[in-house]
């Protein structure tokens, strides 16, 4: 996922601590996005830091043909698998860094979801990003992606502390978010069941960055997307980033 690939534990219990995630209202949303905003017709789509791949799938489903990324390999391994199973034909998954993607065809959708934009710890990083996803597309082409937003940096993040669980694993979740530099630290204790009946732990760390609004906007105009929009939720409501957790863009390629 983005700069900082997530290490083997999380990649192995990221679904299940992450059940709530709904990828079908992802996919659901991106499939308005694609109808509503382009200017040419998406048949074919790219996602960046795919993670284990439940949204590509269901974009595969609904008939897109789809070329998934992220660069952690054990993400990979994980959405392969899931859509080997899933009976998913129309599904590449390759490692690249979201900085500086590529595809072998151009697309007419590039969609990023769950905070990886967040993940690139410097504007530069995310104009890197937003120029790749530029480059990629086709003219009339449309980049849909969200953010973690101020709110919950400052509200949810802050240093507050969670229990995560389901059967078999815990996690220990602890936020450090510095207001100067916009930086969350995020530290992980993962406790995992073994064959054995014994929980095993591994630590990790992973960092987030806020950006505002503002700088979304700016870094997007700046790589020459136009037609930018910023939604609250996947129905579309006006962002506001001092209540919304999460703000969705999409904006157009000329």
């Amino acid at each position: 996922m983005s700069s900082e690939a997530y290490g083997a534990t999380f990649s192995e219990v990221y679904d299940r601590l992450n059940n709530d995630v709904d990828a079908d209202s992802f996919a659901h949303f991106s499939v308005k996005c694609f109808e509503s905003f382009p200017k040419t017709e998406v048949k074919h789509v790219c996602e960046i830091a795919c993670g284990t791949g439940s949204v590509a799938i269901q974009l595969e489903k609904r008939g897109y043909k789809v070329t998934a990324s992220d660069l952690s390999e054990q993400m990979l391994a994980i959405a392969d698998n899931k859509a080997f199973e899933a009976g998913c034909k129309n599904v590449i998954f390759t490692k690249q860094d979201m900085r500086s993607f590529t595809a072998s065809n151009k697309a007419g959708a590039v969609i990023c979801f769950l905070d990886s934009i967040n993940c690139l710890l410097t504007p530069k990083d995310v104009k890197a990003c937003f120029d790749s996803a530029y480059n990629i597309l086709v003219d009339g082409g449309v980049f849909v992606f969200d953010i973690n937003s101020k709110y919950k940096f400052e509200k949810v993040y802050g240093e507050n502390a969670y229990i995560l669980e389901d059967e078999g694993v815990l996690c220990a979740w602890q936020n450090f978010y510095d207001e100067k530099t916009k930086i969350c630290q995020f530290y992980l204790s993962f406790f995992t069941e073994n064959e054995q009946g014994l929980y095993q732990r591994s630590d990790e760390e992973k960092r987030e960055r806020m950006y505002t609004l503002k700088n979304i906007m700016s870094y997007l105009k700046t790589s020459g997307f136009e037609n930018v929009k910023a939604f609250g939720d996947v129905d579309f409501n006006e962002a506001d980033e001092n209540k919304d957790e999460r703000v969705f863009f999409v904006a157009v390629k000329p």
